[in-house]
């Protein structure tokens, strides 16, 4: 993401947050409900998103976050029917699981490509073709005849599906202040995740019933009646402070925000650098280090139980394709949304709270403060791991236990750091994971899971202690890249 435009969404690239008054004319600044300024300041004009009836803002909260959900649901509809498809093409579990794979791959490549675009362009164009290629490749996959047709479509999918995910995070910075992000990207990052624990509460039964082609289908249509939606209720949330003091600058209606005729900021075409301009980013140590943590809970939180929970659960407790449906997503739904519940307000809370302890400084660390709930993840895959590994003696009960747990410690790692580089780390898992567990044990292999996410929590832990002395160190500055705060 290109900081420049995301108006202060990544709140650890600055240093600090300071902001400048305008002494001359003191009431146009803008309060949060604690008496300190909030930030960015809005500017005076009605179609600055930050300055949007509540209601529209929730809207458009609402919309994308259905749009993320949709992304990973239609991904992951097919997973509890890996063993009809892999069947029918003549193809073992663990290879008909590379469909989900294949899917993951482009989703990840997907924001490299259109983020530089969104941010030039607007969002809204992104959101509309995005979903509208994840939809006709969804339909065109539930008609391929060869498993090297569906791969393909798979592929695209992912491109589509991917480029409307990587919006969101921008479009909540868009219209909402530091103070209340928290908690709207909360809601954003619970539909992100549970879109991949509803649909195999859908997609056993679907694959059961009227088969797994149907599995693509549905999913395929029920997105291009959501591109129909989004065509006249999604506008354009990108905007430019500094465009908008020009004497020259006309305020946008709603319905201009749905058009394309007319750009509210001059865009000029994307540079090489906006392409690279994410990788730059890693060189920053409060980038790189949540950024890895994320990819590994992401993993091991949701995509390891998406990926083994077909073979394992069949072979193991001899599940029908429906009961494995179930079992891929009630404890991950209870799960995230229990972490959910103990994330997004909190990491507000925590925020307010220390600008409240000094005078009105927020500082980005204090929201790492919640982080020390992803520790529930380990927890949870190592429970699941031992379930399996005693699965003769132990009910699936605590493997479905083990998942919420680890789920719960997602959602709150999610919220807390949420990221682009999820699906670059989560598509490797399924040439690793069965293998594995085949060789060393399926407890040996989910403990060495969990026991990498512990790694990776020390460092970010480390992060809420000494993170701020760390962005102030000459290497780590981000003083180059220009934002509205």
């Amino acid at each position: 993401m290109d900081p420049e435009k995301l108006k202060g969404c990544e709140e650890t690239m600055a240093p600090e947050i300071h902001l400048e008054i305008d002494a001359a004319n003191p009431q146009s600044v803008r309060y949060d409900p604690h008496g300190y300024p909030v930030v960015p300041q809005p500017t005076d004009h009605k179609d600055d998103p930050l300055n949007w009836n509540p209601t529209l803002k929730l809207s458009v909260c609402l919309q994308i976050s259905w749009l993320a959900l949709l992304g990973p649901l239609s991904s992951a509809v097919a997973n509890p029917a890996f063993v009809p498809m892999g069947n029918h093409f003549g193809l073992s579990v663990v290879e008909a699981s590379y469909e989900l794979t294949i899917f993951l791959v482009f989703a990840g490549i997907g924001p490299l490509i259109v983020i530089p675009f969104g941010n030039e362009y607007g969002r809204r164009p992104i959101y509309l073709l995005g979903n509208l290629v994840a939809a006709i490749t969804n339909v065109v996959a539930g008609y391929c005849s060869t498993w090297t047709g569906l791969m393909v479509t798979r592929g695209f999918n992912g491109l589509g599906a991917g480029s409307v995910m990587a919006m969101g995070a921008a479009t909540i910075c868009d219209m909402y202040f530091v103070h209340q992000r928290g908690t709207y990207m909360g809601i954003y990052t619970l539909a992100l995740t549970s879109g991949a624990h509803i649909a195999p509460l859908l997609g056993g039964f679907i694959a059961q019933s009227i088969g797994w082609r149907a599995c693509f289908f549905i999913p395929g249509y029920i997105q291009l009646g959501t591109f129909v939606m989004t065509i006249f209720c999604l506008p354009e949330t990108r905007y430019s402070a500094t465009h908008s003091a020009s004497t020259t600058y006309l305020e946008q209606s709603y319905l201009q925000n749905l058009m394309f005729k007319k750009s509210k900021v001059p865009a000029r075409r994307p540079r090489v650098r906006d392409f690279t301009r994410p990788f730059e980013m890693l060189k920053m140590a409060s980038v790189f280090l949540p950024a890895v943590l994320y990819m590994a809970c992401f993993g091991y939180g949701t995509v390891l139980f998406a990926l083994t929970g077909a073979k394992l659960f069949t072979e193991l407790y001899g599940f029908s394709t429906a009961q494995t449906g179930l079992m891929l997503s009630i404890p991950l739904l209870i799960g995230g949304v229990t972490g959910e519940l103990n994330a997004g307000w909190v990491t507000d809370w925590l925020s307010n709270r220390h600008a409240q302890r000094n005078n009105g400084d927020r500082l980005p660390e204090a929201r790492l403060t919640a982080i020390f709930g992803a520790i529930l993840l380990p927890v949870g895959v190592i429970i699941e791991g031992v379930c399996l590994s005693h699965s003769k003696t132990a009910s699936w009960v605590g493997s479905a236990f083990g998942m919420g747990i680890a789920n719960m410690g997602l959602q709150i790692a999610t919220t807390t750091i949420y990221t682009y580089a999820t699906d670059i780390f989560s598509c490797l898992i399924s040439f690793y994971a069965i293998p594995l567990a085949e060789k060393i044990g399926i407890e040996y292999a989910w403990l060495t899971f969990a026991m990498i996410v512990v790694a990776l929590l020390i460092p970010v832990i480390m992060l809420r202690f000494y993170g701020q002395k760390l962005r102030a160190l000459p290497s780590q500055s981000a003083s180059n890249i220009k934002s509205r705060l």
